[in-house]
Parts: C-alpha cells; structure tokens; sequence
C-alpha cells in the first residue's frame, strides 16, 4: 500500500497513506461503478426490499428503522457476502432506536432551519437585509444538512448507535471530503432522477439503489482513512458492458 505505483514514481490513490492524496474522482469511479453490479447482481433482491421498505414505511413511525434495515441490506451487499431479506430485518430491529433518535433529530433540525429562513428573510424596514443575509446562513445550513445525509445512514448501518457521535462523525466526513459528498449526492439526485421519469422505478428500486449507492460510496470512502484495511486491497470490479448484456460469459459470477 505503501510502494510506487509502476514505473513513473508516482502513487496510485489506493498506494497512498494519507488521505488527502486521494481524490474526489477516485473514489466516486468504482463507487458508480460498483455500485452498477451490485445492482445487477442483486436485482430481485433490491425490488423486494424497496417494496417491503415502503409498506414499512406506511405507518410514518417506522421509516427511519426501515430506513436502517434497507441499509444495513446494503450493507451486506456492498461488503460481498451473501444477503438475503433477512438481514433488512436484523437492521430493522438492531438499528431501531439509533434510526428513531436521528431520525426525529434531523427531522426537527430541518423543520426549524426552514421555519427560521422564512422568518428572517420576511423581515421588513431597517431588518430586511440583516434577515436577509441570515436567511442566507440558514439556506447553507441546509444545504450542509442534505449533505450530511450521504454519511448518516451508512455510519447507522455499519454500527454507529450514539446520535451525537453519528452526526459528528457525518459532519466531519462531510467537511473533509466537501468533493465527494456533492459528487455522490448529484450522483444520488441523477438516479432519483430517473427513477422518477420511469415511474415504475420510483416504486420498485428508487429507496434499494440509494441505499447500494450511499453504502457502497461510504465503503470506497473509508479505505481512504484505512489503507490497511482488508477492504483496501480488495480487487477492482472489472466487468464491462459484454458482462452486462451476456452474464454467462463474465469471469466473475456474482
């Protein structure tokens, strides 16, 4: 992990041993990328605990909690070991009360930040501008608060319990990799995106891809702090679009 990569003299980003040698686009690349296959490799799956996650969420109480196990389903996708629904349902219940708390917390943050940006920037007379510019505070407060949520529920899945230290922890990644979390949130936005202009992908996959997406993102993302991880050192998925359109004849099965 430590040597030159080839011939040049130059280090690979899996090479290197300090975060900030790594970039945004090295670890967004296999994220996309990885996060393709696992989809393809675990399609049914996904459809069945994208519709099992929206009855879940039926009651409004339990979406958070189902929110945890769809994660912690990719979870165990992204990692390469064998997953089955049953693992939506150890995330259900074992990630239930941390779901709840941050959950209800990010929910009432939200709701205050935008109660708090129509007040000010309704201000009138001499306030006007100083509301103003605090309604601006309050429109990047937000926006640092959407963005956090590309490390919140992953840091649930792979075992955070404490709501203080989930939300540290999310905006600490968030303000030292401000590249990768907005290439993974636009990443998110384009597949939200299509699904909705599917239709009937909004209802089958929508929740499952985001899920594979942001897990898998935050996956890639660690090995940048842990270079020595097991993970590290994991091979590169090297299926191509002839893999995609004849399985049978791919190297690697799924």
């Amino acid at each position: 992990m430590t040597g030159t990569g080839g011939g040049n003299g130059r280090r690979t980003p899996r090479e290197a041993n300090t975060p900030d040698r790594v970039r945004a686009a090295d670890i967004l690349r296999p994220t996309f990328k990885r996060f393709v296959w696992h989809t393809y490799d675990n399609l049914w799956l996904l459809v069945v605990a994208n519709l099992l996650w929206l009855l879940l969420c039926l009651p409004v109480v339990t979406a958070p909690a189902a929110t945890a196990g769809l994660f912690n389903l990719a979870r165990k996708i992204a990692d390469g070991g064998p997953a089955t629904l049953r693992d939506f349902f150890d995330g259900f219940r074992g990630h239930f009360l941390p779901a709840i708390k941050v959950g209800t917390f990010t929910l009432a943050l939200a709701s205050l930040v935008w109660i708090n940006i129509d007040f000010y920037s309704h201000l009138q007379g001499w306030a006007t501008i100083p509301g103003m510019l605090l309604a601006a505070v309050m429109v990047w407060a937000s926006a640092f608060l959407l963005l956090m949520h590309a490390h919140i529920h992953p840091l649930i899945a792979h075992g955070e319990c404490s709501l203080r230290t989930v939300l540290r922890k999310s905006a600490l990644l968030t303000l030292d990799n401000p590249a990768f979390t907005i290439g993974i949130t636009v990443q998110s936005l384009s597949v939200a995106v299509i699904c909705l202009l599917t239709g009937l992908g909004l209802v089958l996959v929508l929740a499952s891809l985001l899920a594979i997406l942001l897990v898998t993102g935050h996956r890639e993302l660690l090995k940048k702090y842990f270079p020595e991880s097991p993970e590290s050192d994991e091979p590169d998925e090297t299926r191509g679009w002839r893999d995609f359109w004849r399985p049978w004849q791919s190297a690697r099965k799924p």
